[in-house]
């Protein structure tokens, strides 16, 4: 094929995709859906009115149009099942996050793409920030040394846990000013937030090239009363099948700028990025302690790519690698059981959470033992880096 035929399902979430394949040349988007009339008048202003792009209501129709690929961009509890719906359709599929929100969940994906041999592939844009690439490099040049632990948090209040009708979302408290009484939880309204952990989990284990194997979890009260269903956070220790331990926090309940923040802790070295400063911070082996850090001017984008086409440009370049693996015949750079990888553990997590933080395995669903992450196959690495400015915080805390 010289274009892949692509369907999106979900508009809320799934405009940005509509927008990026819309970007992608070797991609033509022939159908979206969405039950809501009104994504659906939001979508066609970003399609133009001469676009042969059908908007239908029901997913159905849009497997009538028989798309090579589907995005599946609604809401984490059906994401599995609309899978498997586009898969056993002789679809490929391209999923939102979580992708699975049960182990049973995870199975059931794994042996229908097996069954199916259609390429599934999980849209955890995160890996796609360019600092990571910058983090695996200095990883694998052992510049840090060996990592012993590494660490991420994910920091998104999300108080908007009811639905109306019509797809808005709103507050318990604006729900209650507004006098509005027909509304419905949420797909998030009561999900543990470890359970959207592969933001988080998914580029560790790619930075690592890791699988976790077992997790002890804990749960923090649930004291927000906008979203009083879900733990105000939880905070997983989990370790690798290499031996390093990781620490994953993830807060959607507390009330404070959203951002991410990623730690590697080597026997030579370390490296940070947090958001809100928007820069890699790097002490490396070759750095003395009385220099301290070593600011890298890298963000979530390289410093010549656009940044508009969603989270810092990941979206984009996700929506490529997925249609360019198909037409090239290749492997997915997150495929079925890397997905697994990424979202199993924060599943179980939560049951270590339930029994007070029993330390719990995280099952094997492989059907062959991981060999290492392909995702850096289609990535790549950097060949050079922005040159470092001196941060020496040890200075800063003597002022």
């Amino acid at each position: 094929m010289d274009k892949l035929r692509v369907g999106i399902l979900g508009l809320q979430r799934g405009l940005t995709h509509l927008r990026n394949f819309l970007a992608v040349e070797e991609a033509v988007v022939i159908g979206v859906a969405d039950r809501l009339a009104r994504l659906r008048e939001r979508a066609q202003g970003v399609l133009g009115e001469n676009s042969e792009c059908k908007l239908v209501a029901e997913f159905e129709e849009l497997l009538e149009m028989q798309p090579d690929a589907v995005v599946i961009a609604s809401n984490g509890r059906r994401q599995s099942g609309h899978a498997i719906q586009a898969l056993e359709a002789g679809c490929n599929v391209l999923s939102e996050v979580p992708g699975a929100f049960t182990e049973e969940e995870c199975v059931r994906l794994r042996d229908c793409v097996l069954r199916t041999g259609r390429t599934y592939m999980l849209g955890e844009n995160a890996c796609y920030w360019d600092f990571l690439r910058y983090f695996r490099k200095w990883v694998l040049d052992g510049r840090l040394g060996r990592i012993s632990a590494a660490e991420a948090e994910y920091l998104h209040y999300l108080p908007a846990t009811l639905e109306a009708a019509d797809g808005r979302r709103l507050t318990p408290a604006q729900a209650k000013e507004q006098g509005l009484t027909d509304l419905k939880p949420t797909w998030r309204a009561d999900q543990p937030p470890i359970q959207y952990l592969t933001h988080d989990l998914g580029p560790l284990l790619e930075v690592l090239d890791d699988r976790v194997v077992n997790v002890t979890c804990m749960s923090a009260p649930w004291q927000c009363t906008e979203a009083p269903l879900r733990s105000d956070a939880q905070f997983a220790l989990f370790r690798t099948a290499r031996g390093v331990v990781l620490r994953v926090m993830v807060t959607l309940n507390t009330r404070r700028p959203g951002e991410h923040r990623y730690r590697l802790f080597g026997t030579e070295g370390a490296a940070e990025w947090f958001m809100y400063e928007g820069f890699a911070r790097l002490f490396d082996r070759a750095r003395k302690e009385a220099e301290g850090w070593e600011i890298r001017n890298i963000g979530l984008a390289a410093l010549d790519q656009d940044t508009s086409t969603g989270h810092g440009g990941a979206d984009l370049k996700m929506a490529q690698h997925f249609t360019r693996a198909i037409l090239e015949g290749r492997q997915a750079p997150i495929d079925v059981f890397r997905m697994i990888d990424y979202t199993l553990p924060g599943i179980v997590a939560n049951r270590s959470a339930e029994f007070g933080g029993m330390p719990l395995p995280i099952p094997e669903l492989r059907v062959e033992p991981f060999e290492g992450t392909i995702f850096w196959d289609s990535v790549g690495i950097p060949d050079f880096e922005p040159e470092g400015i001196c941060y020496n915080t040890k200075l800063l805390l003597e002022e």
